[in-house]
């Protein structure tokens, strides 16, 4: 908590210096970005942050580690774009069989899409417009039950995944759903991943990590990264200072820090009186493999997580953090416009309650006055996806206490 800057403000007012001390930004649609920095910075705006990447371009967007969304430096991007998951590409290798266009003619569709957005930004449907029509083709349900919809819509997550176009935001917002498509060499002309080694890549990225983690193992890093453990030990080892372990204890897993970070660790005294709350997917939850126990107490195990179709998910809620542990969630009640929070532990006593509800009013406070509307979540929330707190109480059983207004 204290790392990520969740106990005391950040000291400094650059947003993109704040990135590089607490790790990129998850950014897959909604308000996390501007929460996230609001948590960290009090006198944040949002204006501070769409400037940043839409007029100053010092931050992009770029979908990286295991396919996510998210936002980082633009000295950066280079290794976000090379560290980026494959899964389309590996998805069309196995299904090249079932597919119902050839690889001369899925080159010919990128060749196309690529000329397409050459100029400037094209939303999906001028891409359709535009892309030869013969070449567009449905795929069958065997192939759709595996998430790939049709030939052109393969074409541009293949050229993503490549490096060669981004995905935009067209109303320069973060948590806007309208997007366009751009060609990566025109908004990053200085971004080469294909020149940049993977174990290069692999290696910042692990600076980067450990640098907003630590303490933390080896195999956090691999699955943060979306990466094999085997390439993230050799990452790990190759950084200068060379990371310390340092002792956990009940476990016997290797936890590791930073020779210089060692010392600080090690007397470092904690608030316990630091509250704050944060957003869906917030790098505090989401930079670590394991939260139950470590940031969750066991008996709390199942609540700060959406379900789907009633089945537990790890997809960190907006929650409520108390001297490095999670003690409850909270949601926007549009209609009332304020927050509203759940503890989850009823008594946990009038002084952090009234704690809590003083730091939720001023969260209030900047969603009424700065962000003006608000995104909780992501596109990719389905249906079946349940993340209110009303819906979620049903499966908690005993205990749950009735939500709290401010």
């Amino acid at each position: 908590m204290h790392r990520q800057y969740l106990d005391k403000p950040y000291p400094a007012k650059g947003i993109v210096d704040l990135l590089k001390s607490i790790g990129w930004l998850y950014s897959p649609g909604c308000s996390t970005p501007y929460l996230a920095l609001w948590s960290r910075m009090p006198s944040f705006k949002t204006d501070d942050l769409n400037k940043l990447v839409f007029d100053d371009e010092k931050l992009v967007q770029v979908e990286t580690l295991r396919g996510c969304t998210m936002l980082v430096p633009r000295d950066q991007a280079t290794v976000a774009l090379r560290i980026r998951s494959r899964t389309f590409t590996e998805l069309a290798k196995q299904a090249r069989q079932f597919m119902p266009v050839t690889d001369s003619e899925m080159e010919k569709l990128k060749s196309a899409v690529v000329k397409v957005v050459h100029s400037s930004p094209k939303t999906m449907d001028q891409i359709q417009h535009a892309a030869p029509g013969d070449l567009v083709r449905d795929f069958g349900a065997d192939l759709k039950r595996i998430g790939l919809t049709n030939s052109l819509s393969l074409a541009v997550n293949l050229l993503k995944e490549e490096g060669k176009i981004l995905k935009v935001q067209t109303r320069k917002r973060l948590d806007s759903t309208e997007y366009s498509f751009a060609l990566t060499a025109n908004i990053l002309p200085e971004a080469d991943p294909l020149n940049l080694r993977f174990e290069e890549a692999c290696t910042r990225l692990a600076a980067q990590y450990f640098k907003a983690e630590a303490p933390a193992r080896v195999k956090d890093f691999a699955w943060w990264a979306g990466i094999n453990v085997t390439d993230a030990m050799k990452a790990a080892g190759e950084l200068k200072p060379k990371l310390v372990p340092i002792p956990v204890e009940g476990t016997k897993d290797e936890f590791l820090i930073s020779e210089p970070d060692a010392e600080e660790f090690l007397s470092f005294r904690p608030n316990p009186d630091a509250v704050n709350l944060i957003p869906y997917r917030d790098t505090f939850l989401k930079g670590q493999r394991e939260i139950v126990d470590r940031f969750v107490p066991a008996q709390h195990a199942d609540k700060p997580f959406s379900r789907w179709k009633g089945k537990l998910i790890n997809d960190p809620l907006a929650t409520i953090v108390r001297d490095g542990q999670v003690i409850g969630l909270w949601e926007w009640n549009e209609d009332q416009e304020e927050v509203e929070f759940l503890l989850f532990d009823a008594t946990a006593g009038k002084s952090i309650e009234k704690t809590v509800r003083k730091r939720a009013g001023e969260l209030g406070a900047f969603i009424r006055t700065s962000l003006g509307e608000i995104r909780p979540h992501s596109l990719d929330y389905g249906p079946h996806q349940m993340t209110c707190i009303h819906d979620l109480k049903a499966f908690w059983g005993k205990g749950a206490q009735v939500d709290v207004h401010v």
